[in-house]
């Protein structure tokens, strides 16, 4: 019966060694990934000056951000799924929304590094008001000498105009 407890907590050992948990070096830590909430929805209006319910095309937002990261030599590839979400306004009188999004790689003094600019498109099957789509996304971030996952942040957006920004801001335009 003693045998049993040494057994269990060998078992314990030997399972955090296979996760890397117990092996020297500095642990791998995946970048943050962060969701700029100020680019986080946006509404698209039809051309001309109104901007009221009627004129709305479609609005849109990120709804889930999931990601993953992979360590190999200097290299740090992320793998992101970005879920995208619209809803057919008023306006609209088309089968689709082009939802324009972004991923930016940032490091630790807040520069951004790279970024780059994706187009979503979200049909509206059957006459349907909502719909929504998955978008994979990867971004590889090659580390110099003593960097890690932890000195960079990866942020995601939807790309929008200065009139949306104010208008996610609270503020008229």
């Amino acid at each position: 019966m003693i045998g049993r407890p040494f057994l269990l907590a060998g078992l314990g050992i030997l399972l955090l060694t296979s996760c890397g948990l117990l092996q020297p070096g500095s642990p791998k830590i995946c970048p943050r990934v962060s969701l700029l909430n100020e680019a986080a929805k946006m509404t698209e209006y039809q051309a001309g000056p109104g901007r009221d319910l009627i004129d709305v095309l479609y609005e849109a937002r990120v709804h889930d951000v999931n990601w993953a990261c992979k360590y190999a030599d200097n290299r740090l590839r992320i793998e992101a799924k970005i879920d995208l979400i619209a809803q057919r306004g008023p306006a609209s009188k088309g089968d689709n929304a082009q939802v324009p999004f972004f991923v930016a790689i940032v490091d630790k003094d807040q520069n951004i590094i790279a970024k780059e600019e994706f187009d979503s498109e979200i049909e509206f099957r059957d006459g349907r008001r909502r719909a929504g789509v998955r978008e994979e996304v990867e971004q590889i971030i090659f580390l110099k000498k003593g960097e890690v996952g932890a000195d960079y942040e990866i942020i995601v957006g939807l790309q929008i105009s200065e009139q949306q920004l104010k208008q996610n801001r609270g503020k008229r335009f």
